[in-house]
Formats: structure tokens, C-alpha cells, sequence
């Protein structure tokens, strides 16, 4: 689904020019992930797909809120406890529809199956060296997720069998960076240290469903506590088990 997305939003529009109404909605306050010209006003087609589905878009992302120890890759965070789109997808949502805008609709219906919608982007150098450094952080993200206790969507893992109390990941996480070299070159061991503090302020800002959506506040811990990492405890790498993705 991920490889179907990305296919889909790097080809171009038909007619890139199109103007704009007054008034449109910018998505380049973040960063220029793809086009930092583009202006859009979603069309009709879209907004009834976000209304009957719940979907959100780019401009619901807020900071996380987090401090790295350590962050020579100048990785931001941006989440929102709601889906919402890829910023580029919506130049494929405006107005007036294009080809390609019921396909890619499609594929975010499908993708509400997954309570965390994570992606990440790096610019500034290279398309391979780009390419290689957003693999990598997602590597790193899923690693950490692992180490929280969740799979790959954000979901708890169960342990020895067992369901656990501790409500999943429920929203959108997005990396960016404009350091691929520096994230290519970087030890693993270290991005992933990045990754947990990561998960760990998505947890206080991502933690539940829409009728729990937040931590209380005094569920709160440190990823650095003693064998702990998000208030939940680690379990011995021979008694996790892993749920199919």
C-alpha cells in the first residue's frame, strides 16, 4: 500500500498550473516536500471522503513537542491524533479532480485499517542519498515501536498470550529531515536512541482511541527509567511475541 502511494504521488499532475481559488489551504508551512509552490483548496470529493471516513489533512500536524539529547540530523516532529494525509498527496486533492485523486482516495480508505499512519522525509541532498535516509529513520521509528511494546501500526503487542491494558498508537507521526548524509552515515544504534525519544512523546500525545486519546498525566515516565520505556515494562527478547504484519 506504502509503494502504491509513493508510485502514485510522485507523478506529476496533468496540469500543475491550475489556478487556485482565493483563500486556499497552503501546505508548505512544514517543509517543501515536494512542490513549495503548490496551493490547494480541496474540492468537494475530497472533503466528503475526509467527512464519511475521518481523514484529516496536513495542516492538523502539530510539533511534537520533544527534545532529542542528541540531534545532529536536525530530525522534527510533527503528529496529530487524527489520520491525515501525506503532505504529497495533495496536490492530486484540489479542486478540480484529478486522474489520479479517486485511486489515491481508495488507497486511504484502506489505509484507516491502520490506527498509526508514520512516514518520513529527508531533503536536501541526493534522490538516493533522500531515499536512503527516509528508510532508514523508518527503520529506526519501527525498531522503537518494537521496544515500546507496539507492532509496526502503532497496535499492542500481546505478552505471553496475554492482552495488554495499555491502549496502541492511534494518529499520524511524521519525520523530517534535511540531513540525509547525516542520517546515512549515522550509527544505527544511535538513530534508533533518537527513535525511542521519539515514541515516547508520541505515546503521551498519541496513546488511545478517540474516546481515550491521552495519557494522564501521571502515567507519565522517562524512556530512561530502569528497564522501562514509556511506563511499560520490557520483556525479555525470548518471551516477546511478535503479531504478523
Amino acid at each position: 500500500m506504502k509503494r502504491t502511494i509513493s508510485r502514485l504521488a510522485s507523478l506529476r499532475p496533468l496540469d500543475a498550473r491550475v489556478q487556485a481559488q482565493p483563500s486556499p489551504v497552503h501546505f508548505n508551512g512544514l517543509a517543501a516536500w515536494d512542490d513549495p509552490n503548490v496551493q490547494v483548496k480541496p474540492g468537494q470529493h475530497v472533503i466528503a471522503i475526509c467527512n464519511q471516513y475521518d481523514i484529516s489533512f496536513p495542516t492538523e500536524l502539530r510539533p511534537l513537542g520533544t527534545r532529542l539529547t542528541s540531534n545532529p540530523y536536525k530530525i522534527t516532529v510533527v503528529a496529530s491524533p487524527k489520520h491525515c494525509f501525506f503532505h504529497q498527496s495533495m496536490k492530486y486533492f484540489d479542486r478540480l479532480e484529478h486522474p489520479f485523486a479517486k485511486s489515491l482516495l481508495d488507497i486511504y480508505i484502506q489505509k484507516k485499517k491502520e490506527p498509526l499512519w508514520m512516514s518520513a522525509f529527508a531533503h536536501g541532498g541526493s534522490p538516493f542519498a533522500n531515499g536512503t535516509a527516509k528508510r532508514k529513520l523508518m527503520h529506526a521509528v519501527r525498531d522503537a515501536l518494537l521496544a515500546a511494546g507496539y507492532d509496526r501500526f502503532g497496535q499492542s503487542v500481546p505478552v505471553d498470550g496475554e492482552s495488554s491494558a495499555v491502549n496502541g498508537l492511534y494518529g499520524s507521526l511524521r519525520l523530517m529531515s534535511p540531513c540525509p548524509q547525516a542520517i546515512c552515515t549515522a550509527k544505527f544504534a544511535d538513530l534508533l536512541d533518537c527513535a525511542k525519544q521519539i515514541i515516547f512523546a508520541a505515546e503521551i500525545k498519541l496513546r488511545g482511541n478517540k474516546s481515550n486519546p491521552h495519557l494522564e498525566s501521571g502515567q507519565q515516565h522517562s524512556p530512561l527509567s530502569r528497564g522501562t520505556f514509556g511506563g511499560r515494562p520490557r520483556a525479555p527478547n525470548n518471551k516477546r511475541k511478535r503479531t504478523a504484519n
